[in-house]
């Protein structure tokens, strides 16, 4: 039977949820973490200028680097990567990355396509180029 949710029950799924992401191609596994609401919530909202009325493109460009080095851990499930990596994480095979970051999207219960229907169905967002808004 199942259980109607309560405050507790729901705390209690505070913890990280892992999987492993098999690349063949390449002979390796990759571990990617779930991320917590806080950091899913940054994330996103790190793409939106300050003003709130535009979506910065280098921010946009770099997005699947930032969730790479959010979600991808060692075999202690810690971040391998730092945000100082971002750029260098740009220079992996794109298959590698592009693999890596749809397996990241559904596992932190992103939908597929966010960023480009946040950018495409609003009227209010432009994209800046130029972080000093």
């Amino acid at each position: 039977m199942t259980k109607i949710a309560n405050r507790n029950l729901l705390l209690k799924l505070c913890e990280r949820r892992y999987i492993n992401l098999e690349l063949p191609e390449v002979g390796l596994v990759v571990r990617i973490q779930s991320l917590s609401e806080k950091e899913k919530s940054q994330y996103e909202t790190r793409l939106i200028a300050k003003s709130g009325r535009g979506v910065i493109r280098d921010r946009l460009q770099d997005a699947t680097r930032r969730l790479i080095a959010l979600c991808v851990v060692d075999d202690k499930n810690e971040r391998i990567f730092s945000n100082a990596d971002i750029d260098k994480i740009g220079e992996l095979d794109s298959f590698v990355s592009s693999r890596i970051y749809e397996a990241a999207q559904e596992h932190c219960g992103f939908n597929k396509h966010d960023i480009e229907t946040t950018v495409g169905n609003s009227e209010r967002i432009t994209v800046v180029d130029s972080p000093s808004d």
